[in-house]
């Protein structure tokens, strides 16, 4: 994909995810975790529980890093919503974007790829939960048909400040997975 900054085009490759990009995928999502509100972690994550994560979603919940010749500059991934058995159809998904480089486009070429990956392995209904307010993140979503289902109201105490949870979903089909 072409993107363009400040009339220079750089190409941006969206691909899967490797265990080589989780070094890559912390620092953006530290980076988040230590100024933003996007995530609700407190403490940073580390390479050993990512690597983990990523290896127990392998085939079942994708993701996807954006990388510019050697460099990762985001990163979207699903994970699984419930761990009950009737929820084994439904997926989170989150998408960060290295600081100064949000607001480029690149949220939209990594869920133009997660979405469809998702329903690939058979994910019926994706649900994304944004710390509000940050309407960039919501017009990202509803952008990919994603629609508000509801809030809840000061969930998360971080940075000082409460903050509410906006939840939007999107069903990619309706019947048992193996109709797909």
């Amino acid at each position: 994909m072409s993107l363009t900054e400040s009339g220079t085009i750089f190409q941006m490759l969206i691909r899967p995810a490797t265990a080589q990009d989780i070094s890559a995928i912390c620092e953006i999502e530290n980076q988040e975790i230590e100024h933003g509100f996007a995530n609700f972690a407190l403490e940073p994550v580390s390479v050993e529980g990512r690597t983990r994560q990523f290896l127990e979603a392998e085939g079942q919940h994708p993701w996807f890093v954006a990388q510019e010749g050697k460099e990762i500059f985001g990163f979207a991934r699903a994970s699984a919503w419930k761990s009950r058995g009737a929820y084994m159809w439904s997926a989170e998904i989150g998408v960060y974007v290295k600081p100064g480089h949000q607001g480029k486009g690149i949220g939209k070429l990594l869920y133009a790829e997660l979405f469809p990956a998702m329903e690939a392995v058979g994910i019926r209904t994706i649900l994304a939960g944004i710390a509000l307010p940050n309407d960039a993140s919501v017009r990202l979503h509803e952008s990919f048909g994603m629609e508000r289902v509801g809030t809840l109201p000061c969930v998360g105490f971080k940075h000082g400040e409460w903050r509410d949870v906006g939840y939007w979903a999107k069903h990619l089909g309706s019947g048992p997975p193996s109709s797909c």
